[in-house]
Order: structure tokens, then sequence, then C-alpha cells
């Protein structure tokens, strides 16, 4: 810190002067900066899934009511970071490592105690193997053309292997569910048209995996158990 001036007014006052001005100086500071005096420090690792440090990753920790309102660390070798200068409460952690996938997680800071944080991450899969990034809509629509033209083997043929090649959308199921009931529709053999309606069943389920609560795959579950279509 740098000393206060002295101002020798008089040769004997010097020394009052000084220890004045020091004091003064010190109560500004201590004024202008409380946030000092409570700012709590964070610190954890980083792991694969395996247990394995991160090195390299990026922790930015973010609250807009602090200031300042982001602060970023890096971690070592080790996948160890820490970081200074945060306000108690709650912080919004969001950790990025090339290769794996981004974790956004709320965590409590407190001024002390506050226990080292553990982050895991997941790898990033990457693009799906043959997917359709490129021309899935025009898939789709062609699919569609198909169902809506009566050709439903053809067009579950299409659906099934736009599913196939991008497994993240699960919703498609929902069409294919739909498509399996059109077609038993048109079936007068009874027991080929309940195969096709537990197919139906089989494909709303399948969106039920992930969407335990989806509206429309429930209705249709329960409408078909019924027998009302």
């Amino acid at each position: 810190m740098t000393r206060p001036p002295c101002y020798k007014i008089r040769p004997m006052q010097t020394r009052f002067v000084c220890a004045v001005a020091g004091a003064v100086l010190g109560a500004t500071l201590t004024t202008a900066t409380p946030g000092l005096a409570q700012s709590a420090r964070a610190q954890g690792i980083v792991r694969d899934l395996a247990g394995k440090g991160i090195k390299g990753a990026s922790v930015r920790a973010v609250n807009p009511e602090a200031y300042p309102s982001e602060l970023t660390s890096a971690t070592d070798d080790k996948g160890r970071f820490g970081m200074i200068g945060l306000r108690s409460g709650n912080w919004r952690f969001v950790i990025d490592a090339p290769g794996f996938l981004r974790l956004d997680v709320t965590a409590l800071v407190r001024q002390a105690n506050t226990a080292p944080m553990q982050f895991a991450l997941a790898k990033d899969p990457g693009p799906l193997p043959n997917a359709l990034d490129r021309n899935i809509q025009q898939r789709l629509q062609e699919a569609t053309t198909l169902r809506d033209a009566g050709q439903f083997d053809q067009a579950l043929a299409a659906y099934q292997d736009i599913y196939a090649r991008n497994p993240m959308l699960t919703s498609l199921n929902l069409i294919v569910g739909d498509v399996y009931r059109r077609k038993a529709a048109q079936t007068a053999d009874t027991t080929a048209k309940a195969a096709l309606l537990d197919r139906a069943v089989q494909a709303y389920n399948e969106v039920l995996k992930v969407d335990a609560s989806n509206e429309r795959a429930l209705a249709e579950i329960s409408a078909l158990q019924s027998g009302s279509k």
C-alpha cells in the first residue's frame, strides 16, 4: 500500500498529521470495498465420468446480483480449479472442456466452510454416424408423402431409417405409431390388425421412455387399450 503523504505544517505536528492521514485512508478503503471482507472462495475438481481429472476445463461462475458478476478459472493438470472474490450466495457454474458436453449447475457459495465442488462431465459423442443432418427435413417430407398416399409399409421403412440414424428424435415414434394405426384400420384380418396395434403401442412407449409425461403418447395408448381406436 502506498504510504500517505505527510504535510509538515509544523515540525512537531508531523507524526500527528501522518497518523491521521493513514487512518483516514484506511477507513476510506474499508468503506469503499465492503465486499472484500465478505468474499468467499470456490474450489474443486472437474473430472470425466471415469473419475479422471480434466485438464484445461473452463469453470465460469455467474451471479448477476454480485460484483463482479462473473469470474472464470481454468483447471490444472489434475482437474483442480479455484477462484476468490465471490459473494456468499447461489452462483451458476458453467463448465466447458473440449470433447465434453457442457455442464450448467447452480451451487451455494459460503463465506466459510464451502465444501470442495465436484463436477463430472460426460463425453460429447459428436455427430451421429451417417446422420442425415442436412437433408433430414426432406427425408421426413418424403416419408410423410408416402404415408398420406396410403403406402404405409414404405412410409414405416422411411421413418424407421430416419430414427435409426437419428436416435435423439424420439418424438418420431409418435408418427410411427400413427402409421401403424392407419394401417391397422385398413386391415381386415383380426390377428394382423391386433399385431399392428401392438406395434403402435410399442412406438408410443418409446416416447414415454424419454418423456414419461408425454400427453399425446399417453392418450394414444389409453385409447388403443380401451379399444376406441
